[in-house]
């Protein structure tokens, strides 16, 4: 019996469980049953912050019976809590409780991401054409946020408007830069969540934007065809393409 875990990073936000509570069972309800090649069980697991723990999990999912299990990181990006982290965390787990973690790939930038970000701008958009900010977590790694950018320039040819990255962590003007310029160009903006549930960082950007700008939500349940392909196209794997 092999389960399905999706991790994620943790926060001090009341809506981050609700909402990646809700993926995960967007997730069980779109993959086969059990008996059909699909997961014994869906479940977040998460790094820090709020319980279970992986280590946790791994011990719930032991005493069920279930001694193996695949991990999709809820990760957009490969910085550290997807290359020291999560790998550290789930070598203590198997070591602790006996159950085999395989690690596949995350979230990443790719066409599934892109849909999901596109679907929630133009949801929250007062116009098809409004200029887009969007704002990830940011990292201490240069790679990381240069993959944020380069995500951000390949929607700027597919949405009408203007797209731009910026990152939560190190705003800094960026909000007002985005109003100015979509301002002068005549067009509203949308800021948009590269996240994956409600986190503080990401109240502080809505709050930057208050009545300046559109808001879109947290990709959530858009995410779910991201996940789910992640252990449908890839069992037996040890690494997924993005």
């Amino acid at each position: 019996m092999t389960a399905l875990i999706l991790v994620a990073h943790g926060s001090r936000h009341d809506g981050a469980r609700p909402a990646l509570e809700a993926l995960a069972e967007s997730v069980r309800a779109t993959l086969p049953a059990p008996s059909a090649g699909g997961p014994e069980d869906v479940r977040v697991a998460w790094l820090e912050f709020i319980d279970p723990s992986l280590e946790g999990l791994c011990a719930e999912f032991a005493a069920r019976g279930i001694r193996d299990a695949v991990i999709v990181p809820l990760l957009f990006t490969e910085a550290f809590h997807r290359t020291v982290d999560l790998p550290e965390q789930a070598a203590a787990a198997t070591a602790a409780t006996g159950v085999e973690l395989e690690i596949r790939d995350g979230l990443g930038l790719g066409d599934g991401v892109r849909r999901a970000v596109v679907r929630s701008v133009l949801a929250a958009a007062a116009s098809p054409g409004d200029d887009v900010l969007i704002v990830a977590v940011g990292s201490s790694a240069a790679a990381a946020d240069d993959a944020v950018r380069d995500f951000a320039a390949g929607l700027d040819g597919m949405l009408p408007g203007r797209v731009r990255a910026a990152f939560a962590i190190k705003l800094g003007s960026d909000i007002d830069d985005a109003v100015a310029a979509a301002a002068e160009r005549g067009r509203g903006l949308v800021v948009a969540p590269l996240f994956t549930a409600p986190g503080l960082l990401w109240d502080l950007a809505v709050r930057g934007v208050a009545g300046r700008a559109a808001v879109a939500e947290p990709l959530g349940t858009l995410l779910c065809d991201v996940v789910a392909s992640r252990w449908g196209s890839c069992v037996g794997a040890t690494r997924c393409a993005a």
